[in-house]
């Protein structure tokens, strides 16, 4: 398996667009993006609120999730699990595929929730393939499918799509640990939503526009007007309205205190956070909570937090 960047590229374009919402019998999936690098470099440390598979086809490196470190090398499969904040390092390149998504749960089984919810949490979280074995093979076909369509589309990219996350939970949950021309581009509303999702689970860091576009592989100059023609606000605005906005579920839906919700939105102090959150809502915290408190059709909790936590 190699593909130019550009094959990727294109590949990644047309499933980010036609294989996105993966239903079956027993088990639907929401996939937030593919992508694919043939020469990724040392990202920063953060986290996702879903699933995301990485599979090594070339070059050297290491994965790093909290205290744990595993080598990266040719073969390599690993699962980034939710809300873990973690990093890869590769000073030469890796060459890369990787995609992110979660179990659609209203549509999938209680038996396909219990699996998942057990991934989410395995200990098994890398190993070793062949070019013999599922992964990669279905992750091949799909990618050549992508770059050269073929008849029965619809059948062909879906089915491969289902046939190849299902094939994710197979493998992780039954492993035991291991010892330790112009060239295509991606869609820009693909950009936009990868942001978006980086930002939202990772607003507790000071989330840079540089470090945002280092984890996306394109120039801060690009990624500023990329939120500029595509939401139509700057991306400084966009992350404080988006710490306002989960500062707001969080005074609402759970018992933490101000100075924690502040920490846990990216404030360096209550007060400036105080001062922020007034401007956009026209309340003080305290009194924003009082008044909506309990309004869950208003606010939700963000992922990976109990509501009343």
């Amino acid at each position: 398996m190699r593909w130019t960047q550009q094959q990727l590229n294109q590949s990644n374009a047309f499933l980010n667009d036609y294989a996105v919402t993966l239903r079956g019998t027993d088990v639907s999936y929401y996939v937030h993006y593919w992508g694919g690098e043939t020469q990724l470099l040392t990202n920063h440390v953060h986290k996702h609120s879903f699933f995301e598979i990485c599979y090594i086809l070339d070059g050297e490196g290491e994965y790093e999730e909290g205290a744990n470190r595993i080598p990266l090398s040719p073969g390599v499969v690993f699962l980034s699990r939710p809300h873990l904040q973690h990093q890869i390092k590769s000073e030469n390149g890796l060459y890369i595929l990787f995609l992110a998504f979660e179990l659609l749960e209203a549509e999938s089984s209680p038996a396909a929730i219990d699996r998942f919810h057990r991934m989410a949490k395995t200990h098994s979280y890398w190993f070793e393939s062949t070019a013999e074995q599922p992964i990669p093979q279905l992750w091949s076909a799909l990618i050549s499918t992508a770059i050269e369509p073929c008849s029965f589309l619809d059948d062909h990219v879906l089915s491969l799509s289902r046939a190849l996350i299902t094939s994710f939970e197979a493998a992780f949950n039954r492993r035991k640990p291991p010892q330790q021309e112009k060239p295509a581009r991606p869609n820009t509303s693909t950009f936009v939503h990868r942001a978006k999702l980086y930002i939202r689970d990772n607003l507790s860091q000071s989330l840079k526009l540089s470090d945002v576009a280092d984890y996306l592989h394109i120039s801060p100059r690009h990624l500023s007007r990329l939120f500029t023609g595509e939401l139509g606000q700057t991306f400084t605005n966009y992350v404080r309205k988006e710490r306002v906005r989960q500062a707001a579920a969080l005074l609402t839906t759970t018992d933490w205190s101000i100075k924690r919700i502040a920490e846990a939105t990216g404030f360096d102090t209550v007060h400036y956070f105080a001062n922020v959150f007034k401007s956009e809502t026209g309340l003080p915290p305290g009194e924003f909570g009082k008044k909506f408190r309990g309004h869950q059709d208003m606010f939700q909790p963000p992922a990976g937090i109990a509501a009343g936590e």
